[in-house]
């Protein structure tokens, strides 16, 4: 089937390819704009907005990609310097993403920000470094700085397994300022996603906000009081889950099983063919 019947004009189109295309499952984005592109027609002109569209996709979702020295690369809206390039303090260099493709395509060398603002950035990513080593399967992070008082995390892990049918995506970001002498704040998200799709469409999106005032006496402290803030936020939320799945045999699982009949008796399919026989035969 396709929109071109449907009486919508071509911004329309293009809104609604742009909406199911941002809220594609962990790596299925591929999927969803080949059978998108097929559903909006050639003519709403999606090829042209594809890359601005997969620009979005992949910064709201804080998508890794891999350069051609094999190193990781978050993206993130924080660390854009143009619609194609970003900033990857982590490698110290300044990456040329090709967003349709899903690749990086260049890199030069990264300026840095000033020395103060450098020195505390580095110590938040060898403190977030090694909490994602410890707690974080195949995880990846990336610290930003936008001055000596500003700081932007992305943390993401990203779990794909077609061959299964399912696939997922962990990921929190966080913005982190600093106030007075010693104390500062931090705020941001986690969120799960998982989409399993065995003879069916199962998703989960679940999220959790937070909002940690931060109190510390030097940059090493500084950096502790981030991770902290950080892996409280994210334990609360798999605490969440676990306790949501413990429960749900009991609640939202019995809730769709179909009551028993007024009977209280189960119907015994395997006889329904004696069922039927014995109707007929009453009726004769």
């Amino acid at each position: 089937a396709s929109m071109a019947d449907e009486g919508l004009t071509k911004e329309q189109k293009l809104e609604i390819a742009r909406a199911f295309i941002l809220s594609a499952p962990p790596g299925e984005v591929n999927d969803v704009v080949q059978d998108v592109s097929t559903l909006v027609g050639a003519d709403a002109g999606l090829q042209e907005k594809l890359p601005t569209i997969l620009q979005e996709y992949n910064e709201n979702n804080n998508v890794v990609l891999k350069g051609a020295d094999g190193a990781s690369v978050v993206i993130s809206k924080a660390g854009m310097v143009e619609p194609n390039k970003y900033k990857d303090p982590v490698g110290g260099k300044l990456v040329t993403v090709d967003h349709t493709a899903g690749e990086i395509t260049a890199t030069e060398p990264l300026q840095p920000v000033d020395a103060a603002a450098e020195e505390s950035r580095g110590l938040i990513q060898a403190a977030m470094n090694k909490y994602v080593a410890e707690n974080v399967s195949a995880g990846s992070v990336c610290v930003h700085a936008a001055s000596a008082s500003s700081f932007h995390v992305a943390l993401v892990t990203t779990k794909l397994n077609p061959r299964n049918l399912w696939n997922g995506r962990w990921r929190s970001t966080w913005e982190v300022t600093v106030g007075g002498a010693g104390s500062g704040e931090i705020t941001g998200q986690v969120v799960a996603e998982v989409h399993y799709y065995e003879e069916g469409n199962v998703q989960l999106n679940a999220q959790k906000t937070a909002k940690t005032p931060l109190s510390f006496n030097d940059p090493p402290s500084f950096a502790a009081a981030v991770v902290k803030a950080v892996k409280e936020a994210e334990a609360e939320l798999q605490t969440f889950l676990e306790d949501s799945y413990r429960s749900m045999s009991d609640t939202s699982f019995k809730a769709l099983r179909r009551k028993m009949p007024l009977t209280q008796t189960k119907f015994q399919w395997h006889k329904l063919t004696a069922y039927s026989l014995a109707q007929e035969l009453t009726h004769k």
